[in-house]
């Protein structure tokens, strides 16, 4: 496992100017609600949307600002916009396993992007993976319970490629001796009722400390879809049962979510086909033991903002990583032609 350099820190809380522009937001919150409806099944290909008018509330803008962002997934072929005629998830959206369809138009753009900053396209998926693979980089997830510990662990392996454990605050508040994982990781994670214990410790272990936020959208987008029939949320403690009533609680429909306690409640109370959302700390456990209901896709949580952050640790302490132990790929192709 590398060390990454004390020179990659980030700051614990993202930078004014990461902060997306209305139009940019807009698209962004849209276009994360189409593609986990879809992977979660509330959307399908040929589906209405919600009109601009509709959403002029919710976004507090001028709905042409809105529909300038639905023209933006339109022409990522994401969603359909029909003159007079609404708004549609794409017949094309959906390819295999609830996965969108390719955004050409996305990957055209960083090309684009990579040319205009000097990066050859044969080159830039070199970069890439010298952005997030030179290094194996470790984090600690501190959290409130072990089902968001297990969840954002889950998440940053998956969606940021790095090793993650999770820790329970309450457990390390009065520990006279820091974990061996703590003492081994190279970035410390936590939620925003744990950033200070985070810094502590980040201090006393000379360890950069992020601070990651809940999606901002989570509670207007795919769950406020599923809230409209009975929902069953499976949990490893009742603590995070509580939590996800009081964060879902002015959803109209909240009276549609049922938490079950795993290793408490009797889960054969779930009704087929009932949708099913199964934290992955229960998923652990469960070991593949079947469950009644239809199984919800691991939900993402963690906001763009953060990620920003995450990802600007891991690119900065692997392209530093890289460049200390190796020439850049422009600089080895120019020795090759010279040679």
């Amino acid at each position: 496992m590398g060390r990454a350099p004390q020179a990659a820190a980030t700051k614990d809380s993202p930078p004014q100017d990461a902060v997306p522009e209305p139009r940019t937001s807009i698209a962004e919150t849209l276009r994360g609600r189409v593609l986990r409806g879809l992977q979660a099944g509330t959307l399908r290909p040929g589906d209405r949307l919600p009109s601009a008018r509709e959403l002029v509330t919710e976004f507090q803008v001028d709905h042409r600002l809105i529909l300038v962002a639905y023209r933006q997934l339109a022409d990522e072929e994401l969603v359909d916009v029909r003159e007079r005629g609404g708004v549609y998830v794409a017949m094309s959206t959906s390819t295999r396993a609830g996965f969108p369809a390719l955004p050409i138009k996305w990957f055209v753009e960083m090309l684009t992007e990579g040319f205009a900053h000097e990066i050859p396209a044969p080159e830039l998926h070199e970069w890439l993976r010298r952005s997030i693979e030179t290094l194996r980089l470790r984090a600690v997830v501190i959290t409130s319970t072990w089902d968001q510990a297990a969840g954002l662990a889950r998440e940053l392996r998956d969606d940021f490629g790095v090793i993650a454990d999770g820790i329970v605050g309450s457990d390390l508040a009065h520990a006279e001796v820091r974990p061996a994982v703590l003492r081994h990781a190279d970035v410390l994670i936590a939620t925003a009722a744990h950033i200070e214990l985070a810094r502590q410790i980040g201090a006393e272990l000379n360890k950069p400390t992020v601070v990651v936020d809940v999606r901002p959208d989570l509670v207007v987008g795919e769950w406020a879809l599923l809230l409209r029939q009975p929902l069953y949320a499976v949990v490893a403690t009742a603590e995070f049962g509580e939590m996800l009533k009081k964060f879902f609680a002015d959803v109209r429909g909240i009276d549609n979510l049922h938490i079950l306690v795993h290793g408490t409640d009797d889960l054969s109370a779930i009704p087929d086909g009932a949708p099913t959302y199964v934290t992955h700390r229960v998923r652990e456990a469960l070991a593949g033991t079947p469950i009644r209901g239809r199984l919800l896709p691991a939900a993402r949580t963690i906001s763009t903002a953060s990620a920003r952050e995450i990802f600007n640790f891991i690119v900065r302490a692997n392209l530093e990583a890289s460049r200390a132990v190796r020439p850049a790929p422009s600089d080895e192709a120019s020795r090759q032609s010279s040679a």
